[in-house]
């Protein structure tokens, strides 16, 4: 064979290989996209995060004035102290057989009612500090120390972009060469030196959509290391299909 038919073959040979790969694009979308909302109507007292701020899950993002709520957990707390001392009293009269156990029992529920309302009031206390329910990227900021907030009204919005969710909308030709757990290649194209990089299928929609005839599946990417950021176009390889698209 000459030379120069081995080249045509050779070619043809990559052509081959490259039409075999059957790549499909999508976008990338972070793992928990979350709005952070007032639990109660109040005033700002300070704010502690700045939007581009990473957090921790649990870290206090901002904190309501809460000044009337601190004073009615003091004020139960000196009144459980009384009460305690009350107990004590009516433990020793009683152990003494001079008063009824009926009196007792008063005396130890008083003590428990108190408790149950201090409870309550520190939940009060609590719920204006707001905390971040996952670790992630504050990126919007909504409220200055000063200004006032309405209940369920939102303070933050906080991204989890430690993994993310690709999300692809398929031919029905791809049905039958997908399982949910499969692991395929990724690429993203305006980051291309990110290569060699796997996603996870973990989800399959069991519904076409009705105008297209395309149905939706979803791959988790674990972005802890290259921090890519959300939105980026995504490819992942697929299996190829039985006409070889």
């Amino acid at each position: 064979m000459s030379r120069s038919l081995i080249t045509v073959a050779s070619l043809l040979g990559l052509i081959s290989v490259a039409y075999a790969e059957v790549w499909v694009e999508g976008s990338s979308q972070p793992v928990a996209r979350i709005t952070i909302s007032s639990p109660v109507e109040e005033i700002v007292e300070s704010v502690e995060v700045e939007e581009g701020n990473i957090v921790e899950k649990g870290a206090v993002l901002a904190t309501l004035f809460s000044t009337e709520e601190q004073l009615e957990v003091k004020r139960l707390g000196l009144m459980i102290d009384k009460a305690s001392e009350d107990l004590k009293t009516a433990q020793g009269l009683y152990d003494k057989k001079i008063q009824s156990k009926s009196n007792l029992m008063e005396k130890e529920l008083a003590v428990k009612r108190l408790k149950v309302e201090r409870e309550i009031a520190q939940f009060a206390v609590d719920e204006r500090i707001i905390k971040a329910p996952v670790a992630g990227t504050i990126v919007y900021r909504l409220k200055d120390p000063g200004e006032a907030i309405g209940g369920v009204e939102p303070l933050f919005e906080i991204i989890d972009a430690s993994k993310m969710k690709l999300v692809f909308f398929l031919s029905t030709k791809h049905l039958t060469k997908l399982e949910e757990g499969m692991e395929v290649e990724v690429l993203f194209p305006e980051v291309p030196e990110v290569k060699g990089q796997k996603a996870k299928l973990n989800f399959i929609d069991p519904q076409l959509d009705a105008r297209s005839g395309l149905f939706r599946v979803r791959f988790e990417f674990d972005n802890r290391e290259h921090k890519l950021k959300p939105g980026l176009r995504a490819k992942v390889k697929l299996p190829e299909t039985e006409d070889g698209e």
